[in-house]
């Protein structure tokens, strides 16, 4: 669908809908995750948005986690329009060492102080799921209580497509 709006594009998003904002009963983990939307913070159960201000962010917490996301969204913005940056931005999104994660990880070690959190990491290879942690190699283990298979380092706090 077209909108009627020929600007909309330039103008600030709408606010996420609420059918798309966590409503678990318990307080979960949370994921920091880009999913193409502004807030990268999802529950680990149910993969939506846990709202920001539910966690009673420091406002360099908040600039951390917003340069971060820019950042991330940035790079995987190069990576999907598949053109000559294509194969530099997978190389950043899927080495665990990269800039783009390491500042993740560190985000992540941060939120931790006020819930636990993990980190997001997709791997580079697209058709087989991991079975070893991209960044201490030691076993993931499985992680069955949300709405799809997810794979967990509890070492390195890192959480994956499982």
């Amino acid at each position: 669908m077209v909108s009627p709006d020929p600007y909309f594009k330039l103008r600030p998003p709408q606010p996420t809908p609420e059918d798309e904002i966590c409503k678990c009963e318990d307080v979960k983990p949370i994921k920091l995750m880009q999913a193409l939307g502004y807030n990268p913070l999802h529950c680990i159960d149910c993969n939506l948005e846990v709202p920001p201000e539910s966690l009673a962010l420091s406002e360099s917490l908040v600039e951390d986690i917003a340069e971060w996301a820019r950042l991330y969204q940035a790079i995987d913005t190069l990576w999907l329009d598949s053109g000559a940056y294509e194969s530099w931005a997978k190389d950043q999104l899927s080495d665990i060492d990269s800039p783009v994660n390491q500042r993740g990880l560190d985000v992540r070690k941060k939120l931790e102080r006020i819930r636990p959190c993990y980190y997001w990491y997709e791997s580079a290879d697209d058709f087989e799921a991991a079975t070893i942690c991209p960044s201490c190699q030691r076993p993931l283990t499985p992680y069955r209580q949300g709405i799809f298979p997810q794979l967990i380092c509890e070492s390195c706090k890192i959480i994956m497509a499982g």
